[in-house]
């Protein structure tokens, strides 16, 4: 008998794949097997701005930024407090409530990363302590190798959160903004009692962008801007998405 003919008859008559576990044992990554590239349908450049999908991993890119700040402070005290006190007794119980910490805000991203990024990341298998006991559970979260990758990921994000929470915001504020320029300029003439958005002023020469074609190449900026910033949001998604297959599974 084959092996795909024993896995189909152990799995009740269903067809098992070998190649949807990894080496571990693990399930894969839902959408990564070989060939496929991106879990998620890639729009066009023009239909880009307009897609589902750039404006889940634009709200992912935004969220970041608020999960970073509290992962990472969580991260840090917890190390800096328990290694601190690794001297005594306390030190460990502090470290290995870091490592479970760090697991279940680990388990969180892994919820977020399915929900706007197309990646289902496998669930790292649990702590097992080799008998009953506190001594036993923190010597377990201890050696976790998923545990610790966890809590680099959570350093990780404070950077990549604020990087692409600004480039997210900025981009995005700045091509719709200047895109939509002819649709708010009389705003200027009506109420700031200028005519225009300033470009600059020096020697008390002021250029303002008021006449019609300076207007139609404000627009016209802005609305490239809005075509570039999902191909940049993708990019970032990009790098998320490699962070989580690396740290959080």
């Amino acid at each position: 008998m084959s092996s795909s003919s024993a896995a189909r008859m152990i799995g009740g008559g269903r067809g098992y794949d070998y190649d949807d576990y990894d080496a571990d044992g693990f399930p894969r990554e839902r959408g990564r097997r070989a060939g496929d590239r991106d879990p998620m349908p890639r729009p066009g450049f023009l239909a880009a701005p307009f897609s589902s999908r750039t404006w889940r991993e634009s709200l992912h890119m935004v969220v970041n930024l608020p999960v970073a700040i509290v992962s990472f402070t969580y991260a840090v005290t917890m190390f800096a407090l328990g290694a601190s006190l690794v001297v005594t007794f306390l030190g460990m119980p502090v470290l290995a409530a870091l490592i479970v910490g760090c697991r279940g805000l680990a388990a969180m991203e892994r919820a977020r990363t399915r929900a706007t990024l197309g990646l289902d990341v496998a669930v790292p298998a649990p702590l097992r302590p080799a008998r009953p006991g506190l001594m036993a559970w923190i010597g377990a979260a201890l050696k976790s190798g998923a545990g610790w990758r966890s809590v680099l990921y959570s350093v990780l994000m404070l950077p990549f959160g604020v990087l692409s929470f600004s480039l997210t915001v900025t981009l995005w504020v700045a091509g719709i903004g200047y895109g939509s320029y002819p649709l708010w300029q009389w705003v200027f003439p009506h109420y700031v009692n200028v005519p225009g958005l300033q470009l600059y002023q020096n020697n008390g020469h002021t250029v303002y962008l008021s006449s019609v074609p300076q207007i139609a190449g404000v627009c016209a900026a802005g609305l490239i801007v809005v075509f570039i910033t999902p191909w940049v949001v993708r990019g970032l998604a990009g790098v998320q998405r490699g962070m989580a297959r690396g740290l959080l599974k």
